[in-house]
């Protein structure tokens, strides 16, 4: 939803165009409880959103949000040791409910991947992501079943506002100390993901032929099956 905000920092965002969330508290997480409702499971506890408008409309958005070929540039955009080296999902060309993205870096180290589960994907307005397992060091120390939660939302004037939810928990009393530092990396990752995939999109957009995988952009219907009449 839009409205006043505060101009960010622009060292921080450049020329990234934020848009008004809703005010969001621990109790009041519409993001979990839309994607439990899908998943019959709770989220972990809500730990932070942050928004763009972005210069695309929605079917761009969405149809960028579910290709694996871009996944990596957005999703290691604020780790400078992690050089991208592509996405893939293990079943099917895009993203879909249950399907794994698995996602590969080159640090001075060696290689580095990261798997996410799809819990829910939606078109074209949810897209939800499980980390399975983070080789690339993505996350802090002591956190433990992490998901990022994107959410779209299409104005008139051809523009989509793009949401950014994160849920974790802390896997130890200990950890729970760090949750302030850890809070704060959480919101720059938000916002540097957010302002490379602003990027991608408007670049996208401009383009006649976007290559983008051609998706359906709405929950296609429940299949019918019709009983037949026994043969004679």
């Amino acid at each position: 939803m839009r409205g006043p905000t505060a101009k960010p920092p622009a060292a921080l965002l450049g020329a990234l165009l934020i848009c008004a969330t809703s005010a969001v508290a621990d109790e009041q997480d519409p993001w979990s409880a839309r994607v439990s409702s899908l998943i019959d499971s709770p989220l972990a506890t809500f730990q932070g959103v942050d928004c763009v408008s972005i210069h695309a409309p929605p079917s761009i958005v969405w149809r960028l949000l579910v290709a694996p070929e871009y996944a990596a540039a957005w999703f290691f955009a604020d780790s400078p040791k992690l050089k991208p080296r592509g996405a893939r999902y293990e079943a099917g060309l895009t993203a879909e409910t249950g399907s794994v993205l698995s996602l590969q870096a080159a640090t001075p180290e060696g290689p580095r991947h990261l798997e996410l589960k799809v819990l829910v994907a939606v078109p074209p307005d949810l897209l939800s992501f499980l980390v399975r397992s983070d080789e690339a060091g993505l996350l802090d120390k002591g956190i433990e079943q992490a998901s990022f939660t994107f959410g779209l939302e299409p104005f008139p004037d051809g523009m989509t506002d793009l949401t950014l939810v994160s849920h974790y928990d802390s896997n130890s009393p200990g950890a729970a100390i760090l949750s302030q530092v850890a809070a704060r990396h959480q919101h720059e990752r938000r916002v540097a993901i957010l302002q490379m995939f602003r990027l991608l999109a408007e670049e996208a957009a401009r383009l006649k032929y976007p290559p983008l995988h051609e998706v359906a952009l709405s929950v296609p219907p429940p299949r019918v099956f019709k009983t037949l009449a026994p043969r004679k």
